[in-house]
């Protein structure tokens, strides 16, 4: 790639999850090659004191300048107005100082920043969705449209959506499903869309040595295991259906005797104290896991689930945990009618269930009892897809095709 300078702004933090998994791998393999990387992100308090000294002497080393910001929480909206105004005011600053050349904005308000960008300075700018945020917002009941102040924040945000993808000088789309839904009702021209899903590093989500998971699984108190091993990775809240998940594991147990079900989660919850409970020598609960244990986690699942609250805004979402699944050989279970997941199986990367009822897990199990899966041609052939490198690449495309044109 040729050598282009980047202004990477971003409201998630580096020190968040998705800046660990998202974030941090793609931008030190841009800046390797070619691109330099100017960083700009929003960090929690809470949670940048611990490690704020690592993450700057990891980005020192991947020669990316970063600029971290404050992340301000309340008061409601005033906030967000205000982190915004410091965004822009910084953004502006560093594309002057280092001749910055293209803006790639992740989501939405690091899209407002990088439009005023282009009107101001005449730098054109990405607008990597990451999803349609402002209806995730009602789909996920953090706004509701009853409350007159979120009706008009939400009006206001589908305008600024229209307005940033017309704008946009390229578009980056998590899904396909997406990407068609903006083609045929919004009218974009085609072109102007890149898919690039959530992506997994498979350099680090390989075969696990067996020392190592076995130190992890004397660590933990999991018993070494010959049956059959249901695994769900990620978060309890909002969008996943831990009730459903929980069902189906009452129809799995059945069709596959001598099963166990383990639970690696963000945070506890109710659900999943009720289905300890209720399975108390088969369920197993592993909270807050560092990202480089998680290869070690997968490598004792058979099965990878993933059911994720069925609606419109979903449409554009790429689970984090299907990329990492894949990388590890291990076939997943989930629900259709969410981003692309409704290709799992007919790509032969796992079993799809149609409708989250009893009738459909009985249906999936059965198909998973008669189906052999091949570890390393699930991953070979996943990777296409959903590897880190690849999807580098594709980055790699949507910024020399900016530099190379006539602005």
């Amino acid at each position: 790639m040729k050598p282009v300078s980047v202004l990477y702004i971003s409201y998630d933090g580096i020190f968040d999850p998705v800046g660990a998994s998202q974030i941090l791998p793609y931008l030190k393999g841009l800046q390797q090659a070619g691109a330099n990387i100017y960083l700009i992100s929003f960090e929690k308090e809470d949670k940048s004191k611990a490690s704020a000294g690592e993450i700057d002497a990891l980005l020192k080393d991947a020669n990316i300048r970063w600029f971290p910001c404050i992340y301000t929480k309340t008061p409601p909206v005033l906030s967000t107005l205000k982190d915004v105004r410091t965004m822009v005011q910084l953004a502006r600053k560093i594309c002057i100082d280092y001749n910055i050349e293209i803006v790639h904005a992740r989501s939405y308000i690091p899209a407002m920043a990088a439009q005023r960008m282009k009107r101001k300075l005449g730098i054109p700018f990405i607008f990597d969705m990451r999803g349609f945020w402002a209806d995730e917002r009602i789909d996920g009941h953090i706004w509701s449209l009853r409350n007159p102040l979120y009706k008009l924040i939400y009006r206001f945000f589908k305008r600024k959506e229209a307005s940033l993808t017309d704008n946009a000088d390229s578009i980056v789309s998590l899904t396909y499903a997406a990407k068609d839904y903006m083609v045929d009702s919004w009218k974009i021209d085609h072109e102007k869309i890149s898919v690039i899903p959530c992506a997994a590093d498979y350099a680090l989500f390989q075969q696990v040595p067996a020392m190592q998971r076995d130190a992890f699984m004397l660590q933990h108190h999991i018993n070494p295991f010959a049956g059959k091993t249901l695994m769900y990775i990620g978060s309890t809240g909002t969008w996943y259906c831990v009730k459903e998940m929980a069902d189906f594991y009452a129809v799995f147990r059945k069709k596959f005797p001598g099963s166990r079900f383990i639970l690696c989660i963000n945070e506890a919850h109710y659900l999943v104290e009720k289905l300890q409970y209720d399975f108390p020598d088969e369920v197993i609960v592993l909270e807050k896991v560092s990202r480089s244990e998680m290869p070690v986690v997968l490598s004792l699942a058979d099965y990878s689930i993933m059911f994720i609250k069925n609606a419109f805004s979903k449409k554009a979402s790429s689970p984090i945990k299907l990329g990492e699944s894949l990388a590890m050989g291990i076939p997943v279970i989930c629900n259709a009618g969410v981003g692309d997941l409704g290709t799992v199986e007919r790509d032969g990367f796992g079993v799809v269930v149609q409708d989250l009822s009893e009738k459909e897990y009985a249906a999936a199990c059965e198909r998973l009892q008669n189906q052999v899966f091949e570890p390393m041609e699930i991953r070979t052939r996943s990777e296409k897809e959903y590897g880190l490198s690849e999807n580098i690449r594709k980055y790699e495309e949507v910024y020399m095709r900016l530099k190379n044109r006539d602005i």
